[in-house]
């Protein structure tokens, strides 16, 4: 495949276990996430004024967020022609990057991508510019017992193999 393109690209925020590839052959095995979070407020992007609120979050759970992860996952990958991405790019640009995120550029292979995560947040993060927080007030109460509790024995295997050039017969 020849491809001549240009590329400028504009992201926000990738999230966690989320990427932008670029390339011929992206292979992805064995990604996954897991999350679970209170807010009392969400969020908060640019421009966003808060004042004199109180936020409470109240969470007793006896048992709270188990998870158990043990996917298995097989990849048995095929043979193709080599071929080549043509491409320019003219620009990349990314505010945030959480966990397990990325830009990948050219022949990428990943596995056994994992991410786990448990937030209390009376206030979650805030991102961009002009946020305007004044007198607020936050209480997380959060006496779980056994408090987000992750196995993750998965077993993640694979056997990965490039792109090569087709066997021409003699």
């Amino acid at each position: 495949m020849q491809a001549n393109q240009s590329i400028n690209l504009t992201i926000q925020t990738i999230s966690g276990n989320a990427g932008v590839y670029f390339g011929n052959q992206n292979i992805s095995v064995g990604v996954s996430s897991h999350s679970k979070s209170n807010n009392a407020v969400g969020s908060v992007n640019g421009g966003s004024h808060f004042f004199k609120n109180l936020s409470v979050v109240y969470d007793p759970d006896v048992i709270d967020t188990p998870i158990d992860d043990r996917d298995v996952r097989i990849f048995a990958p095929q043979q193709t022609a080599s071929n080549v991405l043509n491409a320019q790019i003219d620009g990349i640009n990314i505010a945030t990057v959480n966990q397990n995120a990325g830009v990948f550029i050219g022949e990428t292979t990943i596995t056994g991508f994992d991410s786990h995560e448990k937030d209390n947040y009376g206030f979650a993060p805030s991102y961009g510019n002009h946020i305007y927080s004044h007198a607020n007030s936050s209480l997380v109460y959060d006496p779980d017992i056994v408090d987000a509790l992750i196995d993750d024995r998965d077993v993640k295997s694979g056997v990965f193999v490039s792109a090569v050039p087709a066997q021409v017969a003699r």
